[in-house]
């Protein structure tokens, strides 16, 4: 009977042994995760720097805009007689060799002239204003000047200026030159910063372009005497920048 008994007891103490090892099981794997998840990871040593480059250049290009103005009682009258001015503008330059596709209208309105009665008091009709303002291309800078007194001299009542570009293809070229110096200016700052650290770079990460508006300049005013139609105006065209920058991130 006592052998019994402690034969039982053994297996009753067996088996609060194993449960207390199942309790605790997840207890210790617990543990065990949570210390894997506590391991960080080094980050490579980076360098952010920002690279610019420039290159000055000659405009290929010429920018006039004018444009021709009138009044009449009516809105015909007015539109008529401004068409008739333009048409006759338009025929000049395309006689002189620029093409159609270098002349652009950038606006064009038609509206009705308010004045003050002072008897009445109250705003009255007074006829129509017209204005059609253009834009010519001019692609040989040095016939500017003359294009100017020959859009004067054929009825243009307001010339606002002349503006300077390069063209489409010189423009691209130009940008991808200006590129190519601000990847180096950008690669000679990040050597600082590294040779600094006693590091040396190693790759690039990250590379942003930033599309810089290029500069141009000067702007040539038409004089009164060009406008009036005295000989060509002497024109300059002058230079102008081309600008890129770029964003670079190295890693070292």
């Amino acid at each position: 009977m006592k052998k019994r008994f402690a034969f039982v007891a053994l297996q009753s103490i067996a088996i609060v042994a194993i449960a207390a090892v199942i309790a605790f099981s997840p207890a210790i794997a617990a543990r065990q995760s949570v210390k894997a998840d506590t391991t960080t990871t080094v980050p490579t040593p980076s360098v952010s720097v920002t690279g610019t480059g420039k290159i000055t250049v000659k405009p290929t290009i010429a920018r006039i805009s004018f444009g021709v103005f009138t009044h009449n009682e009516t809105a015909n009258g007015a539109q008529t007689a401004n068409d008739a001015v333009m048409a006759k503008i338009t025929a000049a330059l395309k006689a002189a060799g620029i093409s159609e596709d270098d002349i652009q209208t950038t606006s064009y309105s038609l509206q009705p002239r308010w004045v003050w009665d002072k008897t009445n008091e109250k705003n009255i009709q007074s006829g129509y204003d017209m204005n059609h303002n253009v834009t010519v291309t001019v692609r040989a800078i040095k016939d500017a000047g003359k294009t100017v007194s020959l859009i004067a001299d054929n009825g243009a009542n307001t010339v606002d200026g002349v503006s300077f570009d390069v063209d489409d293809t010189t423009l691209e070229q130009t940008k991808l030159a200006a590129l190519d110096l601000a990847m180096a200016n950008a690669r000679k700052r990040a050597d600082v910063v590294a040779k600094a650290a006693g590091r040396t770079i190693t790759s690039v990460q990250t590379v942003n372009v930033n599309e810089n508006s290029y500069i141009a300049y000067p702007m040539y005013k038409a004089a009164d005497t060009a406008v009036s139609g005295a000989g060509a105006a002497p024109v300059e065209a002058g230079t102008m920048d081309i600008l890129m920058s770029v964003s670079v991130t190295y890693l070292f």
